[in-house]
């Protein structure tokens, strides 16, 4: 049986929690009774291990995707490596997307668009990857990356690691910049040739969007849709903004974009659904 998820302004996170409440308390037992721990040390390292798991082991990967630990995005420059504070995010190794883009561009062009995609990921999830970080997860050398990355500078690509960030400044996520063109009145075709993306990452994108504005305008805030449609806070915040620049002069893309109702959309987070 279905979930309703509660309308905005409701405590969602407390039906996640009745799930989790028993292994928790097993747990906090445990580390009570049988590690003598104080009750207030043994509660704060159940959180903490549960946050951990969660962010690292949780169930928000799919097929094809490992957890990988970046730089965070809040970090400023000055500071060595091993004094970074590091962030869990999630990037899809290996997507149906790359036999397409193999097939036309060889192995140097999926080896350019695994790295932005890598980055991309990343960076929507307040995590930045240094080159060394894209070298080892695309087994090639340092040197390779510098060439890739600054062939898609030339094109005007953004790749967003920790060292393009520190020299541009923070950027709008590479869904909004995607999103953007379409509700400007770009094509597919044309998209696909500006950002390095194919056609079905677009759909996707654009599907995720509706989504996003379909539940906004029903009330929900944005950390019910975050853990609603499994985005990143960050992005979901960006589609709103956009959502609200382009109600009138985006109008007819906008509409046929949300004019198919959705009828119900999973949460892979607990298994809770919302019916639209």
């Amino acid at each position: 049986m279905g979930v309703i998820m509660p309308a905005a302004g409701t405590d969602t996170k407390s039906l996640i929690s009745a799930w989790k409440k028993t292994n928790e308390q097993e747990l906090f037992n445990n580390l009570k009774v049988d590690h003598g721990f104080p009750q207030a040390l043994a509660r704060s390292l159940v959180q903490l291990m549960h946050e951990h798991i969660e962010n690292s082991y949780g169930n928000l990967r799919e097929d094809f995707q490992i957890v990988y630990h970046a730089v965070s995005a809040k970090e400023g420059p000055g500071k060595s490596l091993d004094q970074l504070r590091l962030v869990p995010v999630t990037l899809t190794i290996s997507h149906p997307d790359d036999a397409k883009v193999l097939k036309e561009k060889g192995v140097p062009g999926l080896r350019k668009h695994k790295l932005l995609r890598f980055a991309n990921e990343a960076y929507d999830q307040g995590g930045l990857l240094i080159q060394e970080d894209l070298a080892l997860l695309l087994t090639t050398c340092v040197r390779t990356i510098q060439r890739d990355m600054q062939e898609m500078r030339q094109q005007g690509i953004v790749v967003p690691t920790r060292g393009e960030i520190q020299d541009i400044g923070p950027t709008v996520s590479h869904k909004t910049k995607i999103i953007e063109l379409y509700l400007k009145g770009y094509e597919y075709t044309e998209i696909e040739q500006r950002t390095r993306h194919t056609g079905e990452s677009i759909k996707r994108y654009i599907s995720g969007f509706s989504k996003v504005v379909l539940l906004s305008d029903q009330g929900y805030s944005v950390i019910q849709i975050r853990e609603l449609t499994n985005s990143s806070e960050k992005v979901v915040t960006e589609y709103i903004e956009l959502y609200n620049t382009y109600k009138e002069i985006g109008s007819d893309r906008l509409a046929q974009i949300t004019s198919t109702s959705i009828e119900k959309l999973d949460s892979k987070k607990g298994g809770l659904g919302v019916r639209l």
